[in-house]
């Protein structure tokens, strides 16, 4: 599990330091799958100069111990202690613009922090312009999914369906999460990701999740985990 983890989050610069995605409907475990990853990759001495900010657009929380921050000023003082932050964009017709703002904040973090990496979750990504696979997202989502690795910077985007995801990404994720699939996520997958995703689909039940490491063209299957 150790090696999965850091193949999912890890930014290092390598190979599989893409972004990744995550197909998860309301009620297939997803809160508790990504808490207990994180919070493993948290105790692994590779995640030691990481930092984890999770957006919520719905003001969901995966760290109850965690104060949320509605604004961008308190989200990076509270970075500079702590390893994990969470943020709440406020305003619907802002959403993209704080999103916007964050993501290039990070980036200028980074070229100030050579020895850090950071990992964005962005949840529920679909509600965002852009996000549908003929969509076109923001320059600033755009610089995230193609230039992050260079930058030790990872995205995360959770969506409801695989085919909420802009085409652009499809070339600049190493790996994709899934807690459920559809049947139009099943023909969108093998036209897209050349990965025939149907024996998966009875399988994803009960909590039970899967990895497909886009690289190695490789399916691993998961029992649900538990509670941190």
């Amino acid at each position: 599990m150790k090696q999965m983890i850091r193949k999912l989050f890890l930014a290092d610069g390598g190979s599989y330091a893409l972004s990744t995605c995550m197909s998860a409907r309301s009620g297939s475990g997803k809160t508790t799958l990504l808490t207990r990853l994180i919070s493993e990759a948290r105790k692994d001495e590779a995640f030691k100069e990481t930092r984890f900010i999770y957006v919520s657009i719905k003001r969901e929380s995966l760290f109850p111990k965690v104060k949320p921050s509605t604004n961008l000023n308190d989200l990076f003082k509270h970075l500079r202690k702590n390893p994990i932050g969470v943020y709440y964009p406020l305003e619907p017709q802002f959403y993209e613009d704080d999103i916007d703002e964050l993501i290039d904040s990070i980036f200028t973090l980074s070229d100030s922090n050579p020895d850090s990496s950071f990992v964005i979750v962005i949840d529920d990504a679909n509600i965002l312009k852009g996000f549908d696979n003929r969509g076109i997202p923001s320059q600033q989502v755009k610089k995230l999914a193609v230039a992050g690795r260079s930058k030790r910077i990872r995205g995360l985007f959770i969506t409801h369906r695989l085919g909420n995801l802009p085409r652009l990404m499809n070339g600049n994720m190493s790996a994709v999460i899934l807690m459920s699939i559809s049947s139009m996520d099943i023909d969108y997958s093998k036209k897209i990701f050349g990965v025939d995703f149907e024996p998966l689909s009875n399988e994803l039940f009960d909590y039970k999740w899967a990895v497909v490491d886009l690289i190695e063209e490789k399916t691993y299957r998961f029992n649900p985990v538990k509670p941190v």
